[in-house]
């Protein structure tokens, strides 16, 4: 399991996986009741190249066992710069007014 190929669009992801998959998709255009979060380090390091940032994040598909062991495409991490970036998804199922949180930060600030 540790190194399976990326999901890759199949077909047989759960529910979860493919709602947050929708949710990357809907970037730049995130909607309540979810919302998207970008850190203000990130923001801070790299002001100019968010439309980049984020379009990473959009596409990302790197799904393995060693990084998404539950499959539900909640998490991600890529290198842009030299600098190790993570982005997340957390499910507040209505808690605060919000449903999905897609937040994008520097690794650093995990």
């Amino acid at each position: 399991m540790a190194n399976e190929a990326p999901d890759n669009g199949n077909t047989d992801l759960s529910e979860t996986a493919q709602r947050y998959d929708r949710l990357r998709m809907s970037i730049p255009f995130v909607r309540p009741p979810d919302t998207l979060v970008v850190t203000g380090g990130l923001v801070a390091a790299f002001p100019d190249d968010l439309p980049l940032i984020l379009e990473k994040v959009k596409e990302f598909a790197i799904f393995t066992g060693d990084n998404d062991p539950w499959r539900e495409h909640d998490f991600g991490a890529f290198e842009f710069k030299g600098e190790k970036m993570f982005w997340k998804i957390d499910n507040y199922n209505g808690n605060e007014g919000y449903e999905l949180v897609l937040t994008v930060m520097l690794a650093s600030e995990y």
